[in-house]
């Protein structure tokens, strides 16, 4: 990534670096007025119930979370993912969420989810490298995918989703909005479908 597109990721770090602890559940009602469906850079992948989670591709926490949401968003009718990107914790956290709004707008949700799964799929810390050698895979033109990532659409989209959930009271990843909640920290498979399917 270039330099202006890191300087423009710097300005995206201001919440600072936390990650939630796992095994925590912590409820809180969504603010009034605050309407998740609009947040910037939102996508969607899968069917059924619907939980939108905030992450950071170096949250530890988030990668454990995505074992178990991938395999539900990908039976029908188990899951409809909503996926919020909040990079704080490395400026490579901004180039890979950078390079997946981009993925977003050029190829549609379902192609940006699948890339999506192959960052995740990267052993070890993920930046900017890491997402494209994911992109080479899949065949994304690079070049179109390096503007699109560098241009103010996806910049001004990120600080937008930052704001949204600033306002939200998201202080850390991993985070999920399920039926107008915030629910802070990965609790696990069991309490997640709990929370999911209204028995939590």
């Amino acid at each position: 990534m270039n330099r202006r597109a890191l300087l423009a990721g710097f300005a995206l770090a201001f919440a600072g670096p936390k990650l939630a602890r796992a095994q925590e559940m912590e409820w809180a009602p969504l603010p009034e007025g605050l309407d998740a469906q609009k947040c910037p850079g939102l996508s969607w992948f899968g069917s059924g119930p619907a939980a939108i989670e905030i992450f950071d591709y170096n949250c530890p926490y988030c990668r454990v979370a995505f074992q178990a949401l991938d395999s539900r968003a990908e039976k029908s009718g188990a899951l409809r993912l909503g996926l919020i990107d909040s990079p704080q914790l490395s400026v490579g956290s901004i180039q890979a969420a950078k390079l997946r709004q981009a993925a977003v707008r050029l190829y549609g949700p379902a192609k940006a989810y699948a890339f999506h799964r192959r960052i995740f799929a990267h052993r070890g810390p993920i930046d900017g490298e890491s997402a494209l050698a994911a992109a080479r895979e899949m065949r994304f033109d690079i070049a179109k995918l390096t503007d699109e990532a560098d241009g103010d659409a996806v910049r001004d989209g990120l600080i937008g989703a930052a704001h949204f959930l600033n306002a939200a009271g998201v202080r850390a990843t991993p985070a999920f909005i399920i039926r107008g909640k915030v629910m802070s920290g990965w609790p696990g498979p069991v309490a997640f479908d709990a929370a999911l399917n209204n028995r939590a």
